[in-house]
């Protein structure tokens, strides 16, 4: 998966942090149902790190962007 850098990003004044916010966070937890799913209702320590790391992220932009 190829992502853009943050520099190459047009402005989209048609969306607001908080709604996408809340997708990010519906994505994360299909993610890790569909993970669940493989794996047979147990994620692996590594893939539990992982999901948790990203949550922490979007945690951490929402709080940057509530300070502001």
């Amino acid at each position: 998966m190829k992502y853009k850098h943050f520099d190459d990003i047009e402005p989209n004044h048609k969306t607001d942090f908080i709604m996408l916010y809340f997708a990010a966070c519906r994505s994360l937890r299909q993610l890790e149902a569909a993970i669940r799913k493989i794996n047979g209702g147990k994620l692996t320590c590594r893939q539990a790190w992982l999901l948790l790391r990203i949550q922490r992220k979007l945690s951490q932009m929402a709080a940057l962007w509530k300070g502001t």
